[in-house]
């Protein structure tokens, strides 16, 4: 039974596998995944409605499943409708499911304050529209946003969020102008950061919290498993 430890299933948008990639390199021994996809148009607000208006039926295919723990990976998703989405995101999930819910955005906030953090700088590969609305669901829930931008996705040559390789995400968050944030957030779960959490956060001098990061951490907490591993950043030391 691999699953000995905490049994996670795992909402996300298509395409890209990244988020269960990194979940089973980097999730503890005793701890396992399953995933369903939902069809995506894309990280507009318009698209991001589509998205999240499968969530419930998508759910609904755990009941039964005596799962731990259901956890919709999408940043964007959980908090393209404001302050208050996310947690009606997790109601839904329950709803449909029968299992304890949580989202990408609502684990963001508790690493956030895990990290005691005021401030934040956020890093994106989203349009303009989606990060203003990031902006509004951090502030309003306490988190003053000292700066969020956009990557530009012509480096990527496919322009898909989910082959933005590492090179191309840590140059960007060096680029970044960190001034007054407690932390560095870098947000999207379709972005492959685990590896390189450590690193950056040793180069840039701030804790860094990433979506991969954040959900990964605080879905085991949900969980009962408390493993620290420092590799993947302060957060995972708590």
């Amino acid at each position: 039974m691999y699953g000995w430890r905490a049994r996670i299933g795992l909402i996300s948008p298509m395409p890209g596998e990244n988020i269960e990639h990194a979940f089973h390199i980097h999730a503890p021994e005793g701890v396992s995944f399953s995933s369903m996809k939902m069809p995506f148009p894309g990280p507009t607000p318009e698209g991001l409605v589509i998205l999240t208006d499968q969530l419930e039926s998508t759910a609904a295919k755990y009941k039964g499943q005596n799962l731990d723990l259901i956890v919709f990976g999408c940043t964007s998703g959980s908090f393209i409708k404001g302050m208050g989405w996310d947690q009606e995101c997790v109601k839904r999930i329950e709803s449909a499911s029968g299992s304890p819910g949580l989202t990408t955005s609502t684990a963001v906030m508790e690493a956030l304050r895990a990290l005691e953090a005021k401030t934040v700088a956020v890093l994106t590969p989203y349009p303009d529209a989606t990060n203003e609305a990031e902006r509004q669901f951090l502030e309003n829930n306490g988190i003053h946003v000292t700066n969020i931008a956009g990557m530009d996705m012509s480096g990527v040559p496919s322009r898909r969020i989910p082959d933005a390789e590492k090179p191309f995400l840590y140059r960007n968050s060096k680029a970044m102008d960190l001034k007054g944030a407690d932390v560095f957030f870098l947000s999207c779960m379709a972005l492959d950061t685990l590896d390189f959490v450590g690193a950056l956060e040793t180069d840039l001098g701030l804790p860094v919290i990433t979506s991969h990061q954040a959900t990964l951490w605080s879905a085991l907490r949900h969980c009962g498993v408390r493993t620290k591993q420092p590799e993947l950043g302060k957060l995972f030391t708590i």
